[in-house]
């Protein structure tokens, strides 16, 4: 008799718990998405300058791209110029310790850049950068 109890035991404990290993996948799962921080795309892929040097930006929070036909582009959506800020302000409550990117096309015009470059500044961005293309 004790040799049936003793085998019914051990039939019982041949079963793997998983559950504590699905916690941890979920719980790591959720930390990644909190921790991490998304680039909102701004539609277009202009033809950026080109610059002797350059460096890289780790944390972007706003990307505006100016066409060669003077077109402003935010989160894949055409806007004007009197919009950037508000658009930006927006963009910034999301990720409010990134910078600014904006990429201007080598044909835009330079009043326009500069113009999109200063509704960056007033909706509270100090840190922008212009994106160039190593030369």
């Amino acid at each position: 008799m004790a040799r049936r109890s003793m085998q019914a035991v051990t039939e019982e404990g041949d079963d793997v718990n998983v559950t504590p290993l699905l916690d941890i996948v979920f719980i790591m799962l959720i930390f990644f998405i909190v921790t991490s921080t998304f680039i909102k795309e701004p539609g277009i892929d202009p033809s950026r300058p080109e610059a002797e040097t350059q460096e890289g930006q780790k944390q972007i929070a706003v990307l505006v791209a100016i066409s060669d036909t003077n077109e402003i582009w935010i989160d894949k959506e055409k806007v004007e110029l009197s919009e950037v800020r508000y658009k930006v302000e927006e963009l910034r409550r999301e990720t409010p310790k990134g910078s600014a990117v904006l990429q201007a096309d080598a044909e835009a015009r330079s009043e326009m850049t500069l113009d999109v470059l200063q509704q960056i500044k007033d909706a509270g961005v100090s840190d922008v950068v212009i994106s160039t293309v190593e030369g």
